[in-house]
């Protein structure tokens, strides 16, 4: 990788961090670093040892003009991913958790090692092209209103994958249990939950970027905190993104800034447990933003929207009990059931000590 003569451009300046408190509670806290590289990327690997290494190739591959360090955080596979990372690329910082405590702590991990003006959050599963990464710098260098950016993102068929959304509220969470998300998502009519309306060729402030690329200057975590550890799986972005907003910066999709993306390598497309987190995560972002009166009723509408959807699901059930898509209802209903007598709050999240060993 290019290593500069002297570090490039200024850091974005710190915020006052009065401001930051008054977004509720934030995630870890980092100290201050002084920081001699451009940029830290930072992917997180649970059993995806091959499209990890791909992703950790093309950031290799492309680092165009700027220091970069690649760290890459072992959330406990059980495929040998730590001793062939560590093997296939010794150049890479590549840190065993010790434990799975899900993709914000494996994340937490890699932000209190980096060194870089500028941290990416890269998914296993994503690949960044030639000019990626210096664009993407030089932009937010350009722009210092903004503390976290997005990308286009195209999954592997060259197919624009949607990775803008809003925040979840109880208004469309009833838009959720009255229309077919296949029709929210391509609809601005229903509270333009993926940002429908808008025109994705150019930038545009968002409240919500995508989890598979987030750029932030370190100034801004170093003010704002981590990302939320409380969360297991989804949601999480969203979280942080909530909290970076609420210091005055921006969220902002850049579709100049180009990524490919599988999408769901770890978690599969739909399972069960996945839907059982993703409802979680809304519950849990509405607890963290809005307080737990919002939260229960955003976990009832979430129920009473899935009790509609059982003229459809237990039929299947009785003809079929392996039918996915009736596994995934039932289990989303009974979590959301019991969420109602017993609200998530959050996992409490393992203690950190990576290991290089």
């Amino acid at each position: 990788m290019h290593v500069a003569d002297e570090q490039k451009g200024a850091p974005h300046t710190a915020l006052d961090t009065s401001e930051a408190a008054s977004a509720g509670k934030a995630g870890p806290k980092t100290a201050t670093h002084t920081a001699p590289l451009d940029l830290s990327v930072i992917i997180v690997n649970y059993n995806t040892r091959d499209v990890t290494a791909q992703a950790v190739q093309s950031v290799l591959d492309n680092p165009g003009n700027l220091d970069v360090e690649i760290i890459v955080v072992d959330n406990e596979s059980s495929d040998g991913s730590v001793k062939a990372l560590r093997a296939a690329f010794p150049q890479v910082t590549v840190l065993a958790a010790g434990h799975n405590g899900g993709y914000a702590w494996g994340n937490n991990i890699g932000i209190t090692q980096a060194r870089g003006r500028y941290v990416l959050i890269l998914n296993p599963d994503a690949q960044v092209y030639d000019g990626t990464l210096e664009q993407a710098v030089r932009y937010m260098d350009a722009n210092r209103d903004v503390g976290i950016l997005g990308a286009h993102v195209a999954l592997e068929s060259g197919t624009q994958q949607l990775t803008v959304f809003r925040h979840v509220s109880l208004g469309n969470l009833i838009w959720n249990m009255l229309v077919p998300n296949r029709i929210i998502r391509k609809s601005h009519l229903f509270g333009d939950q993926r940002y429908a309306s808008i025109a994705l060729d150019k930038a545009q402030d968002v409240d919500i970027v995508a989890g598979c690329f987030m750029m932030l200057p370190r100034t801004v975590i170093d003010t704002v905190g981590m990302m939320d550890d409380r969360f297991f799986m989804y949601s999480e972005e969203s979280e942080w993104c909530w909290r970076v907003k609420q210091t005055g910066l921006k969220v902002r999709y850049n579709p100049e800034i180009r990524i490919m993306h599988y999408g769901a390598v770890s978690t599969g497309q739909t399972s069960p447990w996945k839907s059982v987190e993703i409802a979680k995560g809304h519950i849990l972002f509405l607890r963290f933003t809005r307080g737990p009166i919002v939260a229960w009723f955003g976990a009832l509408i979430m129920l009473l929207g899935d009790l509609l959807r059982a003229v459809w699901f237990l039929p299947a059930m009785l003809i079929n009990p392996r039918h996915e898509g009736a596994r995934t209802w039932r289990a989303r209903t009974g979590f959301l059931l019991r969420a109602l007598f017993n609200p998530p709050r959050g996992q409490t999240p393992p203690r950190a000590s990576p290991s290089l060993e």
